[in-house]
Parts: structure tokens; C-alpha cells; sequence
């Protein structure tokens, strides 16, 4: 599994065991985290200008992952963004795509197929 040394994904979920969880799994891999609670945390912070993909959960308090992404899509320019939920369904899955986010991943998430988008999503990114 290939890492990225010095590469930084936001965590955005409301479960802050998921959150701790996941900072846990992309140490692992070589990646730094940052961890926010709310969508809106993580705008109001500009966190999207630090980090190089941003993983979000679809369903939270306040801001969705959707709403963040329409957000997003507003900006010039902004990192990739991977949604995950354990609520999904097809109309949920229509407009996180439709919304600008480049995959879908149903929780619990496979660590694997994570780490997989996270390096496509990054090296794409940033040209590596």
C-alpha cells in the first residue's frame, strides 16, 4: 500500500469514536488527519485549504455531506471529497455524485478500499 508522506485528510462525522477511529487507521498508513465534528466546523475553519481529500459522513446535525459539497462546488478549487454513511440509498447515492464527490463508501467502511480511493483521490490531486 502506497502512502503519502506529509499528505492531510479531513475526517468530518459527528461520531467522534468513528472520528478517533479513522485519525487511528490513516496514522497507520502514513497520513496526518484533521478531525472535525460538524461540516459546518469544518468550513467555518476553511479546513478544505490544509488538506489534500476530505472524507465525510453524509448524514449529520446541522450541514449534510451533501449540503458541504454543494459548499464546496462554489470554490475555485477544492480537494476530493469521499462521503460515507450507513444510511444510504439510491437517491442519497445520486446526489453526493451529483454534488462533486468522487466516491461513495458505505459504513463500516473497508479499510482497504479506503486506503485505495484515498491514494487515487490524492495522487490525482496533487499530481504525484
Amino acid at each position: 500500500m502506497a502512502s503519502f508522506p506529509n499528505k492531510t485528510v479531513a475526517v468530518i462525522d459527528d461520531h467522534r469514536y468513528l472520528r478517533e477511529s479513522l485519525k487511528d487507521l490513516l496514522e497507520a498508513a502514513g497520513y496526518e488527519s484533521d478531525l472535525y465534528d460538524s461540516a459546518e466546523a469544518f468550513l467555518n475553519e476553511k479546513g478544505y485549504s490544509n488538506v489534500d481529500c476530505i472524507l465525510a459522513d453524509v448524514r449529520m446535525p446541522g450541514m449534510s455531506g451533501v449540503e458541504m459539497l454543494q459548499a464546496l462546488s462554489k470554490m475555485p478549487s477544492h480537494p476530493p471529497v469521499i462521503i460515507m454513511t450507513a444510511h444510504g440509498d439510491k437517491d442519497i447515492e445520486a446526489a453526493v455524485f451529483q454534488a462533486g464527490a468522487i466516491t461513495f463508501l458505505r459504513k463500516p467502511v473497508n479499510a482497504d478500499l479506503l486506503m485505495s480511493w484515498l491514494e487515487r483521490a490524492i495522487s490525482d490531486y496533487r499530481g504525484d
